[in-house]
């Protein structure tokens, strides 16, 4: 998932002890001022300057990186953008979802951002963030986990003064005059002081210096490799180094042999005590207390959603857990198979193919001509998640080296069962992000005892800390993740688990938005019922979650809509509903509108895929609506037909309607009155075929945006029926307020159909209505306009009694020229309630296609709003 971060420009101390790479440094250094092949050609550089750090996954490119950021810091005062351009799972992270959250974190900064409205392509998003950091001056901007050379095109600015350090595991060739510095594995006494710096504090490596430089050497000097190694000899406090080295040589014969472990069972196990006739699971099989789950009856489908943990009860992770859990998610369980070669084969294969040995024999910078080597060490081996419908597929990722993969094993292996089944399933954590909610619903345990294994993983290097209860999991451990999850663990219960996690969510995002209602309120009570650690004590503390979170939220979603091939669509309708309206309580609409606008996509995905009409109307047209407000009504027009079609054939009257508004609305929007009037017609004929209330308020509101329409097209006589319509409407409904108001519109139609005699008398009559309505502001506003039809007849008196009784509503002050009136719901007041147009107001801007007086009128109406 991207995610970007802003630092001081200031190069103080590193947060994490950075071990070796000094060479590398100094070239990547260099490189900044060097001259580039574009100088030496005489030709200008179509970009800023790029420096590549590429190695192998482990290699610590990503570390190297950001100590040598650091380094520079404080020679760019614009300071250092982030952004990860590869999901977990290794999908490319298009570019503009990239762009939009680098535009968000400059115009945190104060920067002037001009931010494309929801739905632009992505040429016109990458574009207007390169603009931005052009105007920002100099800065840095890491990319890491590039997967292919446009990512970088797309981001890197034309400003000379910025810096574009990106990290990928392979050559980009498609970079102009890119810099590249390759990646092997730590000097070897680098290589031993990273290894005694995990190991701890024993002098186990000080007394045997000889065989800490043969263990190193066996996890091929790899940083990654390393941490591992280390974590695992100080979580073994009583083995010699020779020990530790004889212990990875037997993963490494293993593997190499090809023999695999069995997937992870409870010792004695039989592997068919849970399930019936034909393999069915029994009853109460299951996680959870009885395996007891609960079903969501939302249309469309249903999931079985495992009910949470108690928050307070202790489930024993470091007890052995019951290998043959069901999951009716999926309906019948499906047995994991043995560890696939595939996943986890013979690495000498790997060498042999690719020639990559995964040790030092190549440290170092390379040189300009070296550049395209690296491509010999690409990998067939592809990491496919299973995703329908349009989607960036994954990249070919390089397969990690065998010294990582052994040492991962190692460490896995040595974790009891319950822990090391928490850990394969870390690899569901979205976008790599884990914190003791997550990983408590995920393993199906208590939040204490999840964070406790947390930390401990913290400790053998297989997690990283964030900072207070956020984890993160190493890029270079989640595709070994996944394996060993598809090898060890059914399919069934790898969904079951995600359904716990996404319910997880669901309530706190529940909770989320709850803390911001009134207390006393139904949203406030259902959040009390909930456990203690899902509970918000005030708004702030809910905005930080979410604001932390963010990155995880929507990548959740995203992998629910794609991953789950359709099992979970319950699910994640729910989540994108929770976390659209968590959004709503604590962000602006603006800094929201970009992702709403994804959330309703992917709705829109599920919907079709579950053959789901209602849920396919509504998503369209949540999709019109932030077309339309971003003025592109074309294709808010195809949005709102194509939402109408599927609301007739759900049967979703409620839909249809609204549809039908929303088209008249984008045609007045367009100016064509016709139609406008036409499609506010046929959405006044649905709503007169129903009797209630909030019906008949819609009606009265359809009228006045018919009238609007028509008196915007000149048809005065047919605008003068609509507005007596809508009069008579809000007068039947008892509403005083806009009964005036429509009758003010009456009047209004009256005067540019030049019948100001009329237009008096109904001004008159809306002015002692608004008076019985108890309105000052409506009343002083009409004084004023009845003042402006009695001087038109020539009653100048009558004006000036007027416009007196218009200064004492306003408290003496002296009124305005041309005021403001208050409009009517049907006059397109803004948020005046759904069903609305696609700005929640009908709209009349001029236009030279109309008349002068429909003109004067349409002028009127934008004053007034």
């Amino acid at each position: 998932m991207t995610h970007q971060a802003v630092e001081p420009t200031t190069a103080g101390p590193s947060p994490h002890p950075f071990t070796g790479r000094e060479r590398e440094l100094g070239a990547l250094c260099d490189d900044i001022v060097s001259v580039g092949l574009h100088t030496l050609a005489g030709q200008p550089l179509p970009h800023c300057r790029v420096l590549l750090i590429a190695g192998a996954p482990g290699s610590g490119r990503t570390a190297l990186a950001e100590e040598f950021v650091r380094r520079i810091a404080d020679r760019y005062p614009g300071g250092v953008l982030r952004a990860r351009l590869t999901e977990s799972g290794g999908t490319p992270v298009p570019g503009e979802r990239a762009a939009r959250d680098l535009l968000a974190a400059l115009a945190r900064l104060g920067t002037a951002v001009s931010v494309p409205p929801p739905g632009a392509d992505d040429d016109t998003v990458t574009a207007a963030l390169r603009d931005a950091l052009a105007r920002r001056g100099r800065l840095v901007l890491l990319l890491d986990d590039v997967a292919h050379a446009d990512q970088v095109l797309d981001l890197a600015p034309e400003s000379r003064d910025c810096l574009v350090v990106a990290v990928s595991a392979g050559p980009l060739t498609g970079v102009p005059d890119v810099r590249p510095c390759t990646l092997g594995g730590l000097d070897r006494a680098s290589a031993v002081a990273m290894l005694a710096r995990y190991a701890g504090s024993a002098p186990r490596i000080t007394v045997d210096p000889r065989g800490a430089e043969v263990l190193a050497e066996r996890c091929g000097d790899l940083p990654a490799a390393l941490t591992l190694m280390g974590g695992w000899f100080g979580a073994h406090p009583k083995l010699s180094v020779l020990d530790a080295t004889r212990a990875l040589d037997a993963v490494a014969e293993a593997a190499g042999s090809g023999e695999q472990e069995p997937p992870a069972e409870a010792e004695g196990e039989d592997p068919a005590e849970d399930e019936g006739p034909s393999g069915r699971p029994r009853p109460g099989a299951g996680h959870g207390p009885s395996g007891a789950y609960r079903t969501s009856g939302a249309a469309g489908g249903h999931a079985g959603v495992p009910e949470d943990p108690d928050e307070d009860e202790d489930d024993g992770l470091e007890d052995p857990d019951d290998g043959d859990s069901t999951d009716r998610v999926g309906g019948r369980t499906a047995r994991g198979d043995r560890v696939d070669r595939a996943a986890h084969g013979d690495h000498r294969d790997f060498e042999r193919r690719t020639g990559h040995t995964g040790h030092a024999g190549h440290t170092g910078h390379t040189s300009r001509a070296d550049h395209g080597s690296l491509a010999g060490h690409s990998s067939p081996w592809v990491d496919r998640d299973g995703e329908d419908g349009p989607a960036a597929p994954p990249r070919a990722r390089t397969r990690p080296p065998a010294p990582l993969v052994h040492t991962f094993r190692l460490v896995h292996d040595s974790l009891a069962t319950a822990p090391a089944r928490l850990l394969r399933l870390l690899a569901l954590a979205p976008a790599g992000f884990v914190d003791p909610q997550i990983a408590s619903a995920l393993g199906g345990c208590s939040v204490s005892t999840a964070h406790a294994a947390l930390d401990r993983f913290v400790r053998l290097g297989l997690l990283r800390a964030l900072g207070g209860d956020r984890y993160q999991v190493p890029g270079c451990l989640d595709p070994l993740l996944r394996a060993e999850l598809a090898a060890r663990e059914r399919p069934a219960d790898t969904l079951l688990a995600r359904a716990r996690m996404l319910e997880r969510l669901v309530r706190q995002l529940q909770a989320c938005r709850a803390v911001c209602e009134p207390a006393g309120s139904p949203a406030r009570d259902r959040m009390a019922e909930l456990p203690h650690g899902l509970r918000f004590t005030h708004p702030a503390g809910a905005r930080a979650w979410l604001e932390t979170r963010r990155p995880a939220l929507l990548a959740a979603t995203r992998t629910a809509v794609t991953e789950s091939q359709g099992a979970l669509d319950t699910l994640a309708r729910r989540l994108v509903s929770a976390l659209a309206r968590a959004f709503d309580a604590h962000r602006e609409p603006e800094e929201a509108a970009p992702e709403l606008y994804r959330l309703h996509e992917l709705v829109l995905r599920v919907a079709e895929r579950g053959r789901m009409p209602r849920e396919r109307a509504a998503a369209l047209l949540n999709l019109g609506d932030l077309d339309a407000r971003n003025d592109r009504f074309e294709q808010a027009l195809v949005r709102y037909r194509t939402a109408l079609d599927a609301a007739r054939e759900g049967g979703d009257e409620q839909a249809a309607g609204r549809a039908m508004e929303s088209l008249g609305a984008c045609y007045a929007e367009l100016e064509e009155w016709e139609r406008a009037a036409d499609w506010y017609g046929r959405a006044l004929e649905a709503r007169l075929a129903q009797d209630r209330r909030a019906d008949q308020e819609a009606a009265a509101r359809l009228h006045g945006r018919i009238g609007t329409v028509h008196a915007c097209a000149g048809s005065w006589e047919e605008a003068l029926r609509a507005w007596r319509a809508a009069a008579a409407a809000f007068r039947r409904l008892h509403d005083p307020a806009d009964h005036a108001r429509a009758l003010a519109e009456v009047a209004r139609v009256q005067q540019h159909a030049e019948r100001p005699q009329e237009a008096l008398r109904t001004f008159k009559q809306a002015l002692a209505v608004a008076y019985r309505a108890g309105e000052e502001g409506l009343a002083a506003a009409l004084e004023l306009r009845t003042a402006e039809a009695a001087e038109r007849v020539g009653e100048l008196r009558a004006a000036r009694r007027h416009r007196a009784a218009a200064r004492r509503l306003l408290g003496g002050r002296e009124p305005d020229t041309g005021p403001g009136l208050p409009l009517p719901r049907g006059a397109g007041r803004k948020g005046d309630g759904d069903p609305r147009g696609p700005r929640g107001h009908s709209a009349e801007p001029g236009g030279a296609g109309r008349g002068r007086v429909s003109r004067g009128y349409a002028a009127e109406r934008e004053r007034d709003r």
